[in-house]
């Protein structure tokens, strides 16, 4: 590896560090406030994260219980055979992770609005 390759490198990695702070920077400030249950690819529900509240709905595997709760949500007594998708617990309006239960194909998921 020469001098230029070094350079290169090191060019490419503060490009990358600088873009994944100023993406935290705004993700940090900026919270969605919504969520929504997307079954086959369709939004299907929408809800408001600072509301409190519970919903049911069904998959192509059978029903499922959401619960919204403290800016948080998760799903309970869900008709599936693995449950992973309550195993995945309660997910806050700040992470980047869905709730995704393959039998039901429902994706749960916090959006901006």
């Amino acid at each position: 590896m020469n001098k230029k390759d070094k350079k290169m490198i090191l060019f490419l990695l503060m490009i990358s560090l600088i873009g994944l702070v100023i993406y935290m920077t705004v993700r940090y400030f900026h919270h969605p406030e919504k969520g929504v249950v997307e079954y086959q690819e369709e939004v299907i529900l929408e809800f408001d994260l600072n509301r409190d509240a519970t919903y049911t709905f069904e998959g192509t595997y059978g029903v499922m219980h959401l619960e919204v709760k403290d800016a948080r949500f998760h799903v309970y007594d869900v008709d599936c055979p693995n449950h992973n998708c309550e195993q995945q617990g309660w997910i806050d309006k700040e992470s980047l992770l869905p709730i995704v239960c393959m039998p039901n194909e429902i994706v749960i998921h916090a959006v901006d609005q």
